[in-house]
């Protein structure tokens, strides 16, 4: 019972001070911040916590993940990865193009050289 007349005591006594700066007196937060000068400013800004959490933690880690993980591995190793692999199948493609050139001599040679590439692995596979 008693803690709870404690709070409730306390909300009566907010809900005045609020009647009282913010109604009956609206001139009166101004001059109470005139009055802390320097104590009213720390505390308005918090007391530039978040000022020096940004300069200590977020811009350095920010800055490290861009030049870490973005350049470092996003752009030189899995856009590069990505960007060769393409240059890869374009320049097989290319090869595989020039293959197929419609002329039925080519096909047959084409043809030829692909049956003596599989009978030369089955002769070696057959000596091992």
């Amino acid at each position: 019972m008693f803690f709870t007349a404690i709070s409730v005591a306390a909300a009566a006594f907010g809900l005045y001070l609020a009647w009282l700066l913010y109604l009956r007196r609206p001139e009166l937060p101004q001059k109470i911040a005139h009055a802390l000068d320097g104590f009213y400013e720390a505390v308005l800004n918090k007391y530039w916590v978040d000022e020096l959490y940004a300069i200590l933690f977020v811009k350095p880690l920010v800055d490290g993940s861009r030049r870490l993980l973005w350049q470092g591995i996003d752009q030189n190793v899995i856009d590069a990865t990505l960007d060769n692999s393409a240059e890869g199948a374009r320049e097989v493609s290319d090869a595989m193009r020039h293959m197929q050139s419609g002329n039925l001599r080519s096909y047959a040679g084409w043809i030829a050289a692909g049956a003596a590439v599989v009978i030369g692995y089955m002769i070696w596979m057959g000596t091992r």
